[in-house]
């Protein structure tokens, strides 16, 4: 049987023109106030329910990704920007709302692997980029089954494990980013590493940022201009700013400020990532092996060099977002047919409980 939600509502559609008739198989196209269509030519003979049916599975691909990119269309047009060029916005209105269809034609339970990939990737990957040593499999049986890597030194165990807490912290937390969330995300990140200094700003002057040359905002000043930064941020989406130029250029800020003695990084990018999810945007992984990438971005930030910044963000999340849900589209638009098994029948016969995680699991 065909899915009946709403992403994959097509209708027929008549169009008389030059003496001849011509059926179309339409996907209505919304946002905000506007609409638009995509649609696809399927012939001079009104198609019956079964055709109907059979052309919607033919096409599902064309007209969802053909939707997608009308959508970007349209939302691309609600946003300025101060260094994001309108090409830019674009391909990030892309990310979105392929993003939006991807997930939007997941099952429950595909949602739930999907986030839990997704999640140990990018812990693996935002330790990784600090130097932690784990390996993503390592990473996986920590995270899933509780089983600590030897060979690891205990703050190395630690820095993944604290992650647990911020996703738990992070899901409840539905609010803006303040300095108490912020302070909080630090003190579960660095919980059993540095007690002493979790979750309190840092009070002197003698740091310095790794390959940067800039100086860090003075310990007195640090609670006030990190205030101004979170002020500024929202200020600049109320204003119509993209949401994504924004958290670049936050996350840069927020590096440059450095509040905390250690733990800066891995913050950071924790904060820009609960930005662009609270905007409907996907997460960016921060891979390990794109981090001369992602440190040359921030260099180019020190340069004053920022719509170049802003573009290798842009780049990064076309690179891990974009380009595999594309791919990943031509699988997940094929209905579910009611004869084929799927995960959310066996969780039915399970009693509703979730399934163990998989002996052996492929990170992306």
């Amino acid at each position: 049987m065909f899915p009946t939600k709403k992403e994959r509502k097509y209708r027929i559609e008549v169009n008389y023109a030059r003496g001849k008739t011509r059926y179309y198989l339409v996907k209505d196209v919304k946002y905000k106030n506007r609409r638009t269509k995509s649609r696809i030519y399927v012939g001079q003979v009104p198609p019956t329910a079964e055709e109907k049916l059979q052309l919607g599975i033919k096409y599902a691909y064309d007209l969802e990704t053909m939707a997608a990119d009308k959508r970007a269309e349209l939302s691309s047009t609600f946003y300025i920007s101060n260094y994001l060029s309108r090409e830019g916005i674009k391909d990030v209105e892309r990310i979105r709302h392929y993003y939006r269809t991807f997930i939007g034609l997941l099952t429950v339970s595909e949602v739930g692997f999907y986030e839990e990939a997704f999640e140990i990737n990018y812990i693996h990957g935002t330790t990784n980029i600090e130097g932690n040593t784990l390996s993503s499999n390592q990473a996986f049986d920590l995270l899933v089954n509780n089983i600590a890597p030897n060979g690891k030194t205990l703050r190395e165990i630690n820095e993944v494990q604290n992650f647990k807490k911020v996703i738990a912290y992070r899901e409840r937390h539905k609010g803006k980013v303040t300095l108490e969330f912020i302070k909080t995300i630090h003190a579960l990140i660095m919980d059993n590493i540095d007690m002493e200094s979790a979750g309190i700003f840092r009070r002197t002057d003698f740091i310095k940022i790794g390959g940067c040359d800039l100086s860090v905002t003075p310990a007195i000043l640090i609670k006030q201009e990190l205030q101004d930064l979170i002020t500024e941020y929202y200020k600049q989406l109320d204003k119509g700013v993209h949401p994504f130029e924004a958290a670049v250029m936050f996350h840069y800020n927020f590096e440059i400020i450095h509040p905390f003695s250690d733990g800066n990084g891995r913050v950071g990018r924790e904060i820009f990532n609960y930005m662009l999810k609270k905007c409907g945007y996907p997460r960016l992984l921060f891979l390990g092996a794109d981090r001369e990438t992602y440190i040359r971005s921030l260099k180019l930030g020190n340069e004053e060099k920022y719509a170049e910044m802003i573009k290798v963000f842009v780049d990064l999340i076309m690179k891990q977002q974009f380009y595999p849900i594309v791919e990943s589209l031509k699988d997940v638009v094929k209905p579910i047919r009611k004869e084929q098994p799927t995960l959310d029948m066996y969780f039915k016969e399970f009693g509703g409980k979730s399934l163990e995680a998989p002996t052996e699991h492929k990170t992306t």
